[in-house]
């Protein structure tokens, strides 16, 4: 989401927001929710961070999991793959989620509980569907962390000492994959194998995933096998980036037709040799998009970065991003149509403002991603951006079926603590806050997660979680950067202590009481931000001097 579409700068201190969560969470032990049955079996999933955090918690809170990921490693977003995925359709729309739903059903209704196994060659067709089923993350080549390494670690594993502030995604990825082993979470993973679809028996109130596995060999046949699995419960933890977003622009269609291999989004953006010596116009202000302006400084011929809304901005982190955007770069008004001033699709396209541009070889929208969940089927009630309230009131959805999801462009509507499905709490999000959150808020929603199926925390009943779920208020303001992710994990951390003293506790059961972030934790981000202000222009020097 844009940080502009925030909550304003309100008046509710941080002793406001402990109060509140003690509130609740003492409302949770007067009248709790109350499962239907035992949780014993989980699936996850995903592999990212947010899925082996779930794992590594729900593990050691004694229950049996199992983590599905559709590709061959953990680390999700981390993981860089020279090949991109393939072009998004353009613009997005809604048709492309009915799509992915029919496609789903279709291959869950061919599955079984007992596998079924099929063979077929490495054709062109077998290549595409592979990229479908495992698509490669949005990582490029040069991508380095933007959150300092001692910010981001997870609470209880830290990188190893003398780890550089910021470093490149295959040092994340292996500490990432260091985490997997120290907690060993390898076994309870089954790589190379995408969930098709996600079904609820409300008879004996399981959850059915159909899974589907590629196998390639080096003979050049793949093996597809297809079966379905049950649960008692289902973790979504399978990251935000999966669904790259195109705005519907006038006369985008028409000139994606025409010109198909000038359009791209930043999820297929791999290395900036790749536009040397091109026009190239960015459509977007934020992270990827300043990111790939600076990469591309050296190697293209022009850049111009297409930013909508004021350049100047209240929001910290706009105001250094975009600071950073090379003087060679033109820097233009959100763009109006993909057609000339007449209105003809000829290349060129009209800003806001009404100055052109022409000649053009290559767009990149850095447009964000959407979050269509396809595996979800028939159980997401889709919803626009126009019915998204970040702040108070929100909606109250008490009239939302049974296990049922209502699904934001970017993240799911109807959840307590941002993770548990009302309609449902037997799933449970991780990893799918409304606001970017580092890697520790993950793991403090996974160990809830955890607690609450355990039976070592409790939810509110139904009607409450509804209730506080639409009145939640954080106090986000916009002149904070990190304070906002410590004010977003003390609900977190008040809940799940207090509950730790009485229910978890009452059934012989011992955790150690979570910690926030330090109360410095605005201002060691701030300074963290400077050195990554020079880390990351010295990184991108490099990579010119190495590539150039």
């Amino acid at each position: 989401m844009s940080i502009e579409e925030g909550n304003p700068q309100t008046q509710i201190s941080f002793e406001d927001i402990v109060n509140k969560s003690l509130k609740e969470a003492n409302e949770a032990l007067k009248d709790p929710y109350v499962f239907k049955s035992d949780i014993q079996k989980v699936a996850v999933i995903g592999a990212g961070p947010s899925g082996l955090v779930s794992a590594r918690h729900l593990k050691e809170a004694g229950l049996s999991v199992r983590v599905f990921d559709r590709n061959s490693y953990v680390g999700g977003v981390w993981v860089y793959s020279e090949r991109p995925r393939p072009k998004p359709k353009m613009p997005t729309s809604r048709v492309a989620r009915q799509q992915a739903e029919h496609a789903t059903a279709a291959a869950a209704n061919s599955a079984t509980d007992e596998p079924q196994k099929k063979l077929f060659e490495m054709t062109p067709e077998m290549q595409n569907l592979l990229l479908t089923k495992k698509p490669p993350s949005a990582c490029y080549r040069d991508l380095y962390n933007n959150t300092a390494t001692h910010l981001m670690a997870l609470p209880d594993f830290p990188f190893p000492e003398n780890t550089p502030l910021y470093i490149p995604h295959f040092d994340i990825a292996e500490y990432l994959e260091n985490y997997a082993n120290e907690f060993d979470l390898m076994p309870l993973i089954e790589f190379d194998t995408s969930v098709d679809l996600v079904t609820k028996n409300q008879e004996d109130h399981t959850w059915e995933l159909t899974l589907s596995k590629y196998d390639v060999y080096t003979s050049g046949m793949v093996r597809e096998t297809r079966w379905k699995e049950t649960f008692d419960a289902v973790v979504v933890a399978s990251g935000q980036h999966q669904d790259p977003y195109v705005p519907d622009i006038k006369d985008l269609t028409a000139f994606n037709k025409i010109y198909p291999d000038k359009m791209s989004h930043s999820v297929q953006y791999r290395k900036p040799e790749d536009y040397k010596d091109k026009n190239v116009l960015v459509v977007g202000g934020s992270v990827s998009a300043v990111d790939i302006v600076r990469s591309l400084e050296g190697f293209a011929k022009t850049i111009t970065i297409s930013i909508k809304g004021p350049f100047d901005s209240p929001f910290v982190i706009y105001q250094v991003l975009r600071s950073l955007i090379p003087k060679c770069v033109d820097v233009k008004p959100e763009v109006k149509a993909f057609s000339n001033a007449e209105g003809q699709v000829d290349g060129s396209v009209i800003f806001e403002d009404d100055s052109t541009l022409d000649n053009i070889d290559q767009v990149i929208f850095c447009s964000g991603f959407n979050s269509r969940m396809p595996f979800l089927g028939d159980l997401v009630i889709p919803k626009g951006k126009e019915d998204v309230r970040y702040a108070p009131p929100r909606p109250i959805y008490d009239d939302v079926p049974e296990s049922h999801v209502v699904l934001g462009p970017q993240f799911p509507l109807n959840v307590y603590r941002e993770s548990f499905l009302i309609s449902d709490p037997t799933m449970a999000f991780v990893g799918q806050p409304p606001f970017f959150s580092p890697l520790s808020q993950y793991d403090t929603q996974a160990r809830a997660v955890a607690r609450v199926w355990s039976g070592a925390a409790l939810l509110p009943n139904e009607n409450l979680m509804l209730k506080y779920a639409a009145e939640h208020d954080d106090g986000l303001s916009p002149l904070e950067l990190f304070n906002g992710d410590r004010r977003r994990r003390e609900p977190l951390i008040v809940w799940l202590n207090h509950h730790a003293t009485s229910v978890a506790a009452n059934n012989g059961k011992e955790y150690p009481p979570l910690e926030n972030y330090r109360e410095d934790y605005e201002e060691e981000g701030l300074k963290s931000m400077k050195h990554w202000v020079v880390a990351s222009t010295e990184n991108f020097k490099k990579a010119r001097e190495h590539n150039l």
